[in-house]
């Protein structure tokens, strides 16, 4: 009740909230059911492993109460992929043909095919999300995507110019560009969603990169520069003596110059910003995530994301600090059979023996790598995103209607499959 004219004060939206079970009963199973399926199918299972990790996560995730539902399956996956293949055998095989014929589009075939396929890939994405998108249901409700992939792709390849020719400055505004494409195209049931999402918004997370990785390289080498009165001595670099081959090495006439110190300055600038740079996408994908959900809206109803940048770093440590306790574990295990090859090197059955558990702890690293990624990275990335986002307005969402629109076919992401652009699980939109 307002307290000066008695009028009674509206009643505050009504929010919900996303929630993902991080209990992972189960998940084990699935990525080692999975492995050593698709090792004994040459990779052919790797599509119903999609599908079940999917359908995993999905069930997992829990919006305004109710879960998703993937309904994908395998079979689809792999015959999209099947007729996918069927398109670009011809296309390689004219390729390698027109190569052979003529030695001056030989030179040409490279970069043509490269950008060509870069286009199609571009194609390929946005296809590939629309299946996965008509594959979902959450209350009944399926979702959808329209749009052009061929727009999408010229989109994308113009964005991807820009960006190049603007030396990456252009990458934040073209990453908002395609997000404003796709969340403009996603459609819940009857409505469509929108996005308002901008390259400022995520500017300064990606100028970081700038700053750590190239300012100090730049300054390193203007000191350099300055330091020796801009003038950079032919035989600064001189071939080894020692080496008959053409390797060139640092002249020592010049170990007691400026040269010496302030290039090994810019080695170690180098050296220091490049790694630093590196451990700073964690930071980018998480400002950029939560600026995406922020813009992302249904009507009246809007995500609000308060992720944190920690919540993306933690669990790439904890996967590291896995991986090198799992590491050191199977080198204790080579360790012993090391004294076996030593001690009876010729008997054939030891030597069998030692091969056949060679490539059992070969086959064991990657497997134990994949199984550790997904339950520690995938599912907590997963965790940090969904738990950190709710929704503005929930009553606008629960008004959403249910569509009779056709599922779209399943050749959508067989194309990026056979293209290797597509995921298997994509944290967000």
């Amino acid at each position: 009740m307002n307290q000066f004219d008695g009028v009674p004060s509206p009643a505050p939206a009504r929010t919900g909230d996303i929630a993902f079970d991080r209990r992972t009963q189960g998940l084990t199973g699935i990525v080692v059911k999975g492995f050593l399926l698709s090792l004994v199918t040459f990779s052919i299972y790797r599509f119903w492993y999609i599908t079940n990790l999917r359908r995993y996560f999905w069930s997992r995730t829990v919006v305004a109460g109710s879960p998703a539902e993937y309904l994908g399956n395998g079979k689809e996956l792999f015959l999209g992929f099947l007729v996918a293949l069927a398109v670009l055998v011809p296309v390689y095989i004219v390729l390698f043909v027109v190569g052979l014929l003529s030695p001056i589009l030989a030179t040409l075939a490279a970069p043509i095919s490269f950008i060509g396929l870069f286009v199609l890939g571009q194609y390929a994405l946005f296809r590939g999300r629309r299946y996965r998108a008509s594959r979902t249901r959450w209350r009944g409700i399926r979702l959808g995507q329209d749009g052009s992939g061929f727009a999408y792709a010229g989109l994308a390849s113009l964005w991807w110019l820009g960006t190049i020719l603007s030396l990456g400055l252009a990458f934040p505004f073209m990453r908002a560009a395609l997000e404003r494409y796709r969340i403009d195209h996603t459609l819940v049931g009857q409505s469509r969603m929108r996005s308002t999402a901008t390259g400022r918004s995520i500017l300064l997370p990606w100028m970081m990169f700038y700053i750590v990785a190239l300012l100090p390289t730049l300054l390193s080498i203007l000191a350099l520069l300055a330091a020796t009165g801009f003038d950079i001595p032919s035989d600064l670099l001189i071939q080894d003596p020692a080496n008959e081959k053409s390797n060139f090495v640092f002249n020592p006439a010049y170990e007691d110059t400026p040269f010496a110190s302030y290039g090994a300055a810019v080695v170690i600038a180098t050296s220091v910003s490049i790694p630093l740079a590196l451990l700073l996408i964690p930071y980018y994908r998480a400002r950029e995530t939560r600026a995406f959900f922020n813009a992302a809206h249904l009507g009246e109803a809007r995500l609000t994301s308060s992720l944190k940048a920690r919540r993306f770093y933690v669990p790439y440590l904890v996967y590291m600090l896995a991986v090198i306790g799992f590491i050191l574990v199977l080198g204790i295990i080579f360790a012993l059979l090391v004294p076996l090859i030593a001690t009876d090197g010729q008997n054939p059955g030891i030597h069998a023996f030692v091969i056949a558990s060679t490539v059992l702890l070969y086959l064991g690293a990657i497997l134990g790598t994949n199984v550790l990624y997904v339950r520690i990275v995938t599912v907590r990335l997963w965790h940090a995103v969904a738990t950190t986002t709710q929704i503005e307005n929930l009553p606008a969402l629960e008004a959403v209607l249910a569509s009779t629109r056709a599922p779209a076919s399943g050749l959508n992401e067989g194309l990026a499959d056979a293209l290797d652009v597509g995921g298997a699980l994509e944290i967000g939109f």
